[in-house]
């Protein structure tokens, strides 16, 4: 969306597709978390700034190479995005389970009242307090430190505070799940083999892997491809942002 609203500013005849029937992708969801709700008005802005840019806005449409030889572009943006890393965990198939997408689409229930999150970054403590909020018991596990990482010191400072005063919240930092077994979950921590209750839910909020580049038929049609966003390196909105307007400036 950064991308073709400067593109467009720049002069340049300038065509988004959205496989979905909606823009924005995740960024849809990201304001769905505690304390986030103000980043849908700045979705919405860059939304509105796009149309009234010039853009032509296909929803619903894949950027294969049907679309790709009907448009005929001079440059391919491929912006697409990053999905949920699935961890390979023993017996993590048995269990009932969703991704933080679903999650935050609301895609499928929560089953209670004990649920596991699989990943204390960001997202995964995201989960942990609006879960932790609603009444669950909440176990949260992240194989590194730092709890929490890649959100804003603040944001990050004041979560962890506000979750400290839930005592139905446990975060496990330094965790790694090891194995789903039908009475037990087996994980380490800090070398340190245990085993804890099962769970009635489990979230996996562990990382994003950047979308697969375009395919050798779809490069052979196009000049010039750049690849942005999550698409090339899995980072935040304000970064995918910067990269649209980055990328806009050498054209």
């Amino acid at each position: 969306m950064s991308a073709a609203r400067f593109l467009s500013q720049r002069g340049h005849d300038v065509t988004l597709a959205e496989k979905e029937d909606q823009l924005g992708g995740q960024s849809n969801l990201a304001w769905r978390a505690t304390g986030k709700e103000g980043m849908k008005t700045t979705l919405d802005s860059l939304e509105l700034s796009l149309r009234q840019g010039g853009a032509k806005v296909l929803t619903g449409r894949v950027a294969d190479l049907e679309l790709v030889r009907e448009r005929s572009p001079d440059l391919l943006v491929w912006a697409t995005g990053a999905f949920q890393n699935i961890p390979e965990i023993p017996g993590l198939e048995k269990q009932y389970g969703l991704t933080s997408i679903e999650y935050f689409k609301n895609e499928k229930e929560i089953r209670g009242p004990r649920v596991l999150v699989i990943g204390a970054g960001r997202t995964g403590l995201e989960i942990a307090e609006k879960l932790g909020r609603a009444g669950y018991d909440v176990v949260a596990t992240k194989r590194t430190d730092p709890i929490g990482g890649m959100m804003e010191m603040i944001t990050k400072n004041l979560a962890l505070k506000r979750i400290g005063e839930m005592k139905n919240v446990i975060l496990m930092p330094h965790t790694t799940v090891k194995s789903f077994k039908d009475k037990s979950v087996d994980i380490e921590q800090d070398g340190v083999r245990m085993s804890l209750e099962p769970f009635d839910t489990v979230i996996l909020a562990s990382g994003m892997l950047s979308a697969p580049m375009p395919d050798e038929e779809i490069r052979k049609s196009v000049a010039g491809i750049e690849v942005i966003g999550d698409a090339n390196d899995v980072r935040d909105i304000f970064c995918a942002t910067q990269a649209g307007y980055q990328l806009a400036t050498k054209y």
